[in-house]
């Protein structure tokens, strides 16, 4: 009787951001996908039974029981000794003809089952060894082959093997195209930090909406269907969701590419506009890619492009999937100091990719939604504590929502939209805060920052006082009389927030990248 046998990777956040360094996170992504992928550690199961595969996931098909038991023995085994500190959760299910859906969709509980009922390892590590991991704090088995004093664990002496690190950077290549004079940079510091000031690194997480329940939903549709029709769309719906996540990294990449000219990152603000670094021969681009599967993506970037690229993603993102019907996605964007731990800026953009979610849900919008926090939350604060805490003020007459986050990617003339708040409220245009009236008084936009927490009537008092005590009539950048949208709620803070460090690229890639050597 055939088998399914379904595979998890467990922990991948934790495991990938375990280190502080880029190029372990890196070559510990790479780990991640090498587990899943047809032509890493899944080599062994032809083509034809790797019903899906990637992203620290997999769905294979065996002749047999016992064929997928042996197979799940040599890879676990081929797991624990090339991918040291990965846990992986197997699942098996056996059907007969015409029970394929059925299976699949049982297989996801057996799986689940799996991951609550699995006994996690507790070795007695460190049992004789007086030396600490430098990196991760596990029992040190061996020095850093470049620092003999480094004492680190086995895990972290894979992640910095050469022939790991090599194809962890490989890995990523094909996405720059013919651009071989352009490439991803190998550290924090060399991703167009602009030193002398205040830099902030963009971790920028995108996941697709509500994907899990169509895929149940399909399955649902599925009762009756024959095992080759129900394969050929699972393949179908499967593929076309990689491509999606593939889409969406390969719309960055691009859009970056197309903003570098002259070593610099040019944008819509020219006086954001900075410097990035190059080697010998090329140019590093502000950008790096750190996780990718299926609707799952995740990388870092230069605070001042990292909302300007999570567009690009949710735009290249949003399509129509075959059996799914559209689907769109959410990003979460964390701007943090430039060497704020990697685990806590992931777990900001995650939280913050799921308050979109959320507020998408409560509002019934089938879009794509983006949210933001600029700095890092103190330890244990949720995101809805946070705003509470940072964005609501008090006052005798009720209470003020000085924020408006999370935002519907939208359309720049829909109002309370990311693109109406960027290309409207901060734009150029006559009422735009970056228009050439506001630029003229910059530090009355800045003073907008407070005034919000007085109110409606706070705003136009003061308005109206710039207008009597120095015939300053400044637009109001909402097209209002008093900066708010129904009395309680406005976006002037979030506005203010990003006036300095948000740079908008352009949509269209450009071919023209200037040589390195020049």
């Amino acid at each position: 009787m055939p088998t399914l046998t379904a595979i998890d990777v467990l922990g991948i956040q934790r495991y990938v951001f375990a280190s502080n360094r880029l190029r372990d996170a890196v070559a510990a992504s790479w780990l991640v996908q090498w587990a899943t992928d047809p032509g890493g550690a899944l080599a062994p199961v032809p083509q034809g039974d790797i019903l899906g595969a990637g992203g620290g996931s997999a769905i294979l098909r065996f002749a047999d029981r016992a064929g997928a038991l042996a197979f799940a023995a040599r890879y676990t085994r081929r797991v624990y000794e090339e991918a040291p500190g990965l846990d992986v959760a197997i699942a098996h299910r056996d059907y007969g003809p015409g029970e394929l859906a059925a299976a699949l969709a049982r297989l996801q509980t057996d799986l689940a089952r799996a991951k609550l009922a699995r006994m996690p390892s507790a070795p007695q590590l460190g049992l004789s060894v007086t030396a600490a991991c430098r990196v991760t704090g596990l029992p040190a088995t061996d020095f850093d082959p470049l620092d003999s004093t480094v004492p680190l664990s086995r895990v972290v002496l894979r992640w910095r093997d050469r022939d790991v690190r090599d194809r962890a950077l490989e890995r990523w290549q094909e996405f720059l195209g013919g651009h071989g004079q352009l490439a991803f940079p190998p550290e924090i510091d060399k991703m167009g930090r602009t030193y002398g000031e205040t830099s902030l690194l963009g971790v920028v997480h995108v996941d697709g909406n509500g994907v899990g329940t169509r895929i149940a939903e399909w399955l649902q549709t599925c009762t009756g269907q024959d095992d080759a029709t129900v394969l050929a769309q699972f393949r179908g719906w499967s593929t076309a969701l990689v491509a999606a996540g593939r889409d969406a990294l390969s719309a960055v990449v691009r859009r970056t590419i197309g903003a570098v000219s002259d070593r610099q990152v040019h944008g819509a603000v020219p006086e954001l506009d900075f410097d990035l670094c190059a080697t010998d021969d090329r140019v590093l681009l502000p950008l790096r890619p750190l996780l990718l599967g299926g609707d799952d993506l995740t990388f870092l970037c230069d605070g001042r492009v990292a909302l300007n690229l999570a567009e690009a993603a949710l735009d290249a993102f949003e399509r129509e999937v075959p059996h799914l019907g559209k689907v769109t996605a959410c990003a979460g964007v964390a701007l943090v100091p430039a060497h704020a731990p990697f685990d806590r800026a992931y777990d900001l953009a995650e939280a913050l990719c799921a308050s979109a979610k959320r507020r998408r849900q409560q509002v019934g919008d089938g879009g794509s939604w983006i949210d933001w926090h600029i700095g890092t939350p103190r330890p244990g604060e949720t995101v809805d504590g946070l705003r509470r805490r940072a964005y609501t003020h008090r006052t005798a007459h009720g209470v003020l929502t000085l924020t408006c986050r999370p935002y519907r990617l939208g359309a720049a003339d829909e109002v309370e939209t990311w693109r109406w708040l960027s290309r409207t409220v901060l734009g150029t245009g006559p009422c735009g805060l970056r228009g050439e009236r506001w630029r003229e008084h910059r530090n009355k936009a800045k003073d907008l920052a407070w005034l919000v927490r007085e109110g409606p009537e706070g705003i136009r008092r003061e308005r109206e006082r710039w207008t009597v005590a120095g015939r300053l009539a400044l637009p109001d950048p909402l097209e209002a009389d008093d900066g708010f949208l129904d009395g309680t709620r406005t976006p002037l803070l979030d506005a203010v927030e990003l006036m300095d460090i948000h740079l908008p690229l352009s949509e269209e890639a450009s071919t023209c990248v200037a040589d390195p050597s020049a």
